[in-house]
């Protein structure tokens, strides 16, 4: 036998005695640890384990940084990872893979983690504010872990709230501390001995308190070693009574009667005059000496409302007199007008509360009296139509006409007419009126030449003979168009009221009379025959007139024939341009007059044209 096949027996020998060992082991019931047996089920334990990665290595469970929970939230977790740094310990994977974490989560997550400093009672040995908390009344110190970064810290709390919440009035961080100091001795429950004025409430609602914390800094506030001392010190004046009524056994500032009434009556000044009254209700609504007050509601009525015509603060009174008798449904027994209506619209009423004051309107017996006093004059006769037997100012007839005529001076002159209309438009004497409707388009349009008065008679006259085509045969010069382009017409309506234009028989008197200095003939060349604008002599005028031109920087003066009418004439060119166009910036009128050679702005056009010209002005000195 060889010693190959001695070796392979011996083995399997062994394999042998080993499975009949353990079998032995089961069946009598006997624990074995062996050893061997331990490993060798650890390392085919590791053989399954085994990942392998992408370059051909493999890779166990291990500690690997969490990527996907970001930095604040990343922890540690034992896996099998590829793509992540690999630690044996968790310990070493939050060092290595968050090194700089200031939230500590990952540390955190170990199962006894360890801290960043010795603390005491389970938090940081030194205290820092807590910006977090973004209401600053309500701030305060903390060593809670881990410390945020940048933060400034205290060896103490109390180093912290006075570093950090120095002037919080609140007390927050202060009340925080194991055991607050308070800037003045405290009793139980948060209250203090000291005693001070609630300046956050309005005058009539403050009173003193003692709580703490304090809501003002050391000063901001004077204190009272009594609720009474603060009460006398700090609201000395207040006749509301509420800081008094704060205190264990208030005294009164003045009797006072069931229902919170006081003795004395003051007037409702926050109420309108009409509405107002008298009440004796506590508190009081201003301070003392603020209004005046009085011992019964019926002084104070008569004292604050005596001219008080509505009657609102005696009816208030237990037994209310009366201003005046009055009538059933609130109606009073005298009248007055309705100032607050239009005139033609108004009317006297006797309705109660009155709406105005003592003396403000004039009153009257009856509504008849009432009208012809305050109305007298009223063409519409709204006032004595509220009569209950009302008369009639003029006898009207059917349709709401009456029989008098007015002018319509709401329209436009050329637009307007006479009309009997009902009710006026105006008040007594605000027209004339006429008894017929000619006799009104006479005097009031007797210059009408439109005839729109005339026109709306039931047969109207002609204002004057017109000629086929609505040609009358007076004729107008057209101002309403440019000089140069106006002629003269005898269209029909006419654009203008009486006197508005001239007029003239004939159009060629109209031309000559309206257009006399027309240089472009336009008014001429209407003509049914035409003439020449007009003969000229040789030099034209011996006076010199503006052009009229529209432009004024190119005005000049000049003498040509026929002159227009109602121009400035001037013996010279030049004293007409220095009377006319004294202000042209670019002296068109001077340089025309006098010569190129008057000034440097007479020189036009390029640089090398200026220079020809000014070469012709050796006294010139330009730029």
């Amino acid at each position: 036998m060889t010693l190959a096949s001695l070796a392979l027996l011996s083995s399997l020998l062994v394999s042998a005695d080993a499975r009949n060992v353990r079998l032995l082991t089961k069946v009598t019931g006997t624990h074995t640890d062996s050893a061997a047996t331990k490993d060798a089920d650890v390392i085919d334990q590791e053989h399954r384990d085994l990942v392998t990665c992408g370059d051909g290595s493999t890779s166990v469970n291990a500690w690997h940084p969490n990527y996907s929970a970001g930095w604040t939230n990343g922890y540690c977790h034992l896996t099998k990872d590829c793509n992540s740094p690999s630690y044996a310990t968790e310990l070493a994977c939050c060092k290595g893979a968050y090194a700089g974490q200031t939230s500590g989560h990952c540390v955190s997550q170990l199962p006894n983690p360890p801290t960043t400093s010795p603390t005491a009672t389970g938090g940081l040995d030194v205290y820092y504010p807590l910006y977090e908390v973004s209401d600053w009344a309500g701030g305060h110190c903390t060593n809670l872990r881990p410390l945020p970064s940048g933060r400034p810290s205290y060896a103490t709390m109390l180093a912290c709230c006075k570093g950090a919440y120095a002037g919080q009035e609140s007390g927050t961080c202060l009340s925080k501390l194991p055991s607050p100091p308070t800037t003045a001795p405290t009793g139980a429950g948060g209250v203090g001995t000291l005693w001070y004025p609630e300046y956050e409430k309005s005058w009539a609602e403050a009173g003193c308190s003692n709580k703490t914390p304090l809501p003002f800094v050391s000063g901001g506030r004077p204190t009272f070693a009594t609720q009474l001392a603060c009460c006398k010190g700090a609201y000395a004046g207040q006749m509301s009574g509420k800081c008094l009524s704060g205190l264990p056994s208030p005294p009164t500032t003045s009797p006072t009667a069931a229902g919170n009434l006081g003795t004395l009556y003051y007037p409702e000044y926050e109420k309108s005059w009409s509405e107002a009254g008298c009440t004796n209700q506590l508190p009081l609504p201003f301070v003392s000496g603020g209004r005046p007050t009085y011992d019964t509601q019926l002084a104070c009525c008569k004292g604050a409302y005596a001219g008080q015509l509505s009657g609102k603060c005696l009816s208030g009174l237990p037994s209310p007199p009366t201003t005046s008798p009055t009538a059933a449904g609130n109606l009073g027994t005298f009248y007055y007008p309705e100032y607050e209506k239009s005139w033609s619209e108004a009317g006297c009423t006797n309705q109660l509360p009155l709406p105005f004051g003592a003396g403000g309107r004039p009153t009257y017996d009856t509504q008849l009296a009432c009208c012809k006093g305050a109305y007298a004059g009223q063409l519409s006769g709204k006032c004595l139509s509220g009569l209950p037997s009302p008369p009639t100012t003029a006898p009207t007839a059917a349709g709401n006409l009456g029989t008098l005529y007015y002018p319509e001076y709401e329209k436009s002159w050329s637009e307007a007419g006479c009309t009997n209309q009902l009710p006026l438009p105006f008040g007594a004497g605000g027209r004339p009126t006429f008894a017929t409707q000619i006799a009104c388009c006479k005097g009031a349009y007797a210059g009408q030449l439109s005839g729109k008065c005339l026109s709306g008679l039931p047969s109207p006259p002609t204002t004057a003979p017109t000629a086929a085509g609505n040609l009358g045969t007076l004729y107008y010069p057209e101002y309403e168009k440019e000089y140069a382009e106006a002629g003269c017409t005898n269209q029909l309506p006419l654009p203008f009221g009486a006197g508005g234009r001239p007029t003239y028989d004939t159009q060629l008197a109209c031309c000559k009379g309206a257009y006399a200095g027309q240089m472009s003939g336009k008014c001429l060349s209407g003509l049914p025959s035409p003439p020449t604008t007009s003969p000229t002599t040789s030099g034209g005028l011996d006076v010199f007139y503006p052009s009229q031109v529209a432009n004024y920087a190119l005005g000049t003066c000049i003498n040509a024939r026929p002159l227009p009418s109602s121009v400035p004439t001037f013996s010279s060119k030049a004293a007409c341009c220095t009377s006319s166009y004294g202000s042209q910036f670019d002296l068109a009128c001077m340089c025309d007059a006098v010569g190129i050679c008057h000034s440097c702005k007479c020189h036009t056009g390029t640089a090398a044209q200026q220079n020809v010209t000014l070469a012709g002005c050796p006294a010139l000195s330009c730029p």
